[in-house]
């Protein structure tokens, strides 16, 4: 009876060691930061994406492709490309313009000037509106001429010094209120006039200038004639000599 006991009971601390020995060995082995180590980096890696997905939406990077320039529109002079295919070429905007279902502000008016042709030309601005062909009116002759949407100015024959003129935009819907000048008696041109002022004073000073030259040259020959007479009429002057 006294010896059974032992032996069991060197068996049963065996089978517990058996036991025991499994569960407490893994926890020796894993090292626990390692876990800790794997959660920093992916920690840091999702940062990075998180940085590198939200850079491109800045405003700096977004709004450089949105904006778009304006295009290179000049209201009142002659459109020899529309505005339409200029936008369509180079990626610019047209000014903002009113529809074709409304009827077109006015024009304006900038001159009538008389051409180096001889005929006058009117000169207009084009509004803010869908136009599509402008109207000139000689108010006093009840006379009306007709131009292309694309064309700033045209030539009014037979206007006179003190008539007035008027031009109006219109579309499908109608015409525009008008803008009108009065023909007012032309003005030298101050360049040719000027050049001609110049010319002249230098024509002017040319002249004096070889008009001093020649009585220089008389006076010279005038003293040089008086000179020889004087030395003939004195007997005391010959080729040899005085005596």
């Amino acid at each position: 009876m006294f010896l059974v006991s032992p032996v069991m009971s060197l068996l049963l601390l065996c089978v517990m060691e058996s036991v025991c020995t499994p569960s407490v060995s893994p926890s020796l082995h894993q090292p626990p930061l390692t876990r800790v180590r794997i959660i920093e980096v992916e920690d840091d890696y999702d940062e990075e994406i998180s940085k590198t997905t939200q850079s491109p939406q800045s405003p700096g990077v977004t709004t450089s492709h949105v904006i778009r320039r304006p295009c290179d529109y000049d209201p009142c002079a002659v459109q020899l490309t529309p505005c339409e295919k200029v936008s369509a070429q180079m990626g610019c905007l047209c000014p903002g313009l009113t529809g074709p279902e409304k009827r077109p502000k006015a024009p304006k008016l900038q001159e009538v000037k008389l051409d180096r042709s001889g005929e006058v030309f009117v000169h207009w601005c084009a509004p803010r509106s869908t136009v599509t062909y402008y109207e000139v009116t000689l108010k006093d002759a009840n006379k009306q001429l007709v131009f292309g949407e694309y064309l700033r100015n045209g030539a009014v024959p037979g206007l006179k010094v003190g008539e007035t003129v008027c031009v109006a935009a219109g579309n499908a819907v109608g015409l525009s209120e008008t803008s009108c000048a009065r023909y007012e008696q032309p003005q030298p041109d101050q360049v040719a006039l000027s050049t001609g002022i110049i010319a002249g004073s230098v024509g002017f000073l040319l002249l004096l200038s070889a008009l001093a030259v020649i009585l220089w040259r008389r006076r010279t020959c005038r003293k040089g004639r008086m000179g020889d007479a004087e030395g003939l009429g004195n007997p005391s002057y010959t080729s040899d000599g005085a005596h």
